[in-house]
């Protein structure tokens, strides 16, 4: 695992982060974090850009600058997941981003309260700041409770 502060120009954090939290980018409401849950408090808005080996938005082209420093050989999966404030901090189910092994990557895009644990590791959530890890290590997030949302953007890739 590797942790990168500052990962991107602060120029093209801006650009990115002005964009998902603008009130005009589309978020999707799931209703569940881990498939099969039924936890009230488990859901999260999220934005696909990349599955199933084609681009699923038409905000792709916003990735450039992350995926230009992350340099993947090929994509599987590049979603954006917000998850909104509540009192209280939840903390959501462990879990893996695969089935199969490749890397993965969440990039924080705004700075709040909110973290992900991996294993006794905790990640603050820092804006520009990206984990690199294996996809088979298995992980749990939190949403926030000092500010409206938690946005961070997962990568699956090769």
């Amino acid at each position: 695992m590797k942790v990168i502060d500052n990962f991107l120009d602060e120029g093209d954090h801006v650009i990115l982060k002005d964009i998902l939290m603008s009130n005009t980018f589309p978020w999707f409401f799931n209703h569940s974090k881990i498939k099969g849950s039924k936890d009230l408090f488990d859901f999260q808005f999220t934005h696909i850009f990349y599955v199933d080996h084609k681009i699923n938005s038409n905000y792709f082209n916003c990735m450039g600058s992350l995926l230009g420093k992350i340099n993947p050989h090929a994509l599987i999966r590049i979603k954006a997941n917000l998850n909104v404030m509540t009192q209280k901090q939840i903390t959501y189910k462990e879990h893996k981003d695969q089935k199969f092994k490749c890397k993965a990557a969440i990039y924080y895009v705004n700075t709040n309260n909110g973290y992900t644990l991996f294993k006794n590791k905790k990640i603050n959530s820092v804006e520009n700041r990206i984990v690199l890890f294996n996809s088979d290590e298995s992980h749990s997030s939190t949403n926030t409770t000092d500010c409206k949302s938690r946005i961070v953007i997962n990568f699956n890739y090769f």
